[in-house]
């Protein structure tokens, strides 16, 4: 059994490092690690906002933020045009810095890479358009700081498709006499290009990005209230999160009523029964999303138990006022876990497994059922004893789900680890032999 497990984790491993040498991924890479100033900015505005200015955050409640700061609703407005400032240039700047590098790739013509980048700006905008101005006699406003955390799967997918777009051209015209002419004309092509889509776009009577990619992803969303449904809620969460889509999935209006009949079965009873007791809040909201969306507060706890990869350590550092306040944007960002094969694994596994205990626990009346509204930025083994009114054995629940979740992410932190410094050695040898050479 232990061979056949270590077979597994080498063969997983080594998958995985093929899959980080693909141009596609490293052009991922690269973009990501650029971006993640702004993303831990963003989050930073973010945690601030929700957790210390508005009255469903945690430290808003706890700590009468309200008495002691009377300028509270101007530094709101400040620190909400840095977030959205923040993180929607970082949405741009992916679907920039990503199609730069993968045209980077396949020419040295700086001219091109500039170019490229631009056009995969330029094509988030145009095809972002706030559908309120296309009135008679207006022009439309084009957007670019509202796409939120979702923004950054789009800023992804943007670049990936202006970027090979690109590098298609590039391969076809590859004489060296045009290096300048080429930038030029594929540039005013693609250009064309943008504007007709966006053209198409606004005939279509157009929506914007965020507003349909909310759309989408409520429609599976409806009401899950078993297990069966818990769990595929739970994985289709992590696989979002692991495509880029940062932040919680959109709230639908079962989840709401639900959580509004359990708040009112608690307030109006003198014993502690709720009507619906596995739900969205109940399970994954307290037990399966402490640090954010797939257990990131786990995830960072086994960041620092593996003490082989001091880059991995750093970003854990950076990210943990975030990740404690349940935002886990930098974390997933900063070392990537998005579009990762080996963190992906327990990015689904771990909050798979706490819903599970969760659920049987909840089931079994083994511990009372959250009913009280969950702050926001409530460090998340909190959620649990804040949500259920004090309960200790609902805290010793969330405790093991953290340790369990942590169990699961060490051996996978400590192979991408081992990764990190198989690629880091080949990068070395590949340095040293240039210098040679």
């Amino acid at each position: 059994m232990h061979k056949t497990m270590w077979r597994c984790g080498h063969w997983v491993m080594a998958r995985d490092y093929q899959w980080r040498r693909l141009n596609q991924v490293m052009a991922l890479n690269q973009a990501l690690r650029v971006v993640f100033p702004l993303i831990l900015l963003g989050s930073l505005a973010d945690l601030v906002i929700r957790g210390w200015l508005t009255p469903t955050g945690y430290y808003y409640q706890t700590l009468h933020v309200e008495n002691w700061c009377p300028q509270r609703a101007r530094l709101e407005q400040g620190l909400l045009l840095l977030q959205n400032g923040a993180v929607g240039l970082a949405s741009l700047g992916l679907a920039i810095v990503v199609s730069f590098y993968l045209v980077r790739q396949v020419t040295r013509s700086t001219d091109d890479q500039l170019t490229a980048g631009l056009l995969a700006g330029l094509t988030l905008q145009l095809v972002n358009v706030n559908p309120v101005s296309l009135q008679p006699h207006h022009a439309p406003a084009w957007l670019a700081m509202n796409l939120g955390w979702h923004g950054i799967l789009a800023g992804l997918v943007v670049g990936l498709l202006v970027g090979n777009l690109y590098r298609i051209g590039v391969r076809i015209w590859s004489s060296p006499l045009d290096a300048t002419l080429r930038p030029i004309t594929l540039g005013s092509l693609g250009g064309l290009g943008v504007a007709t889509v966006s053209g198409g776009w606004l005939l279509a009577a157009p929506f914007t990005v965020r507003a349909a990619f909310n759309a989408w992803l409520r429609l599976p969303l409806s009401f899950p209230t078993g297990w069966g449904q818990l769990a595929s809620f739970s994985l289709l969460n992590g696989a979002m999160t692991w495509c880029g889509t940062l932040g919680a999935l959109p709230t639908t209006s079962g989840q709401t009523v639900a959580a509004t009949q359990n708040l009112a079965a608690v307030l109006g009873s003198a014993h502690w029964q709720v009507p619906h007791v596995l739900t969205v809040q109940t399970v994954i909201q307290t037990y399966a999303s402490m640090g954010g969306p797939g257990m990131a507060l786990a995830l960072l706890l086994a960041i620092f138990l593996v003490r082989q990869n001091a880059a991995q350590r750093r970003i854990g550092w950076l990210s943990l006022v975030p990740v404690l306040g349940n935002f886990n944007a930098p974390l997933l960002v900063g070392l990537p876990v998005i579009w990762r094969p080996l963190l992906g694994i327990p990015l689904l596994l771990a909050p798979l497994a706490c819903v599970s205990i969760s659920s049987l626990a909840l089931a079994f009346h083994w511990v009372p059922a959250t009913a009280y509204p969950l702050a926001v930025s409530t460090p998340g083994p909190f959620l649990s004893f804040l949500g259920s009114g004090g309960s200790l054995r609902a805290l010793l629940l969330a405790i093991v789900n953290l340790a369990l979740a942590t169990a699961i992410y060490y051996p996978f932190v400590k192979g991408d680890a081992a990764v990190d410094r198989r690629l880091a050695e080949e990068a070395k040898r590949d340095a040293t032999s240039d210098e040679l050479a």
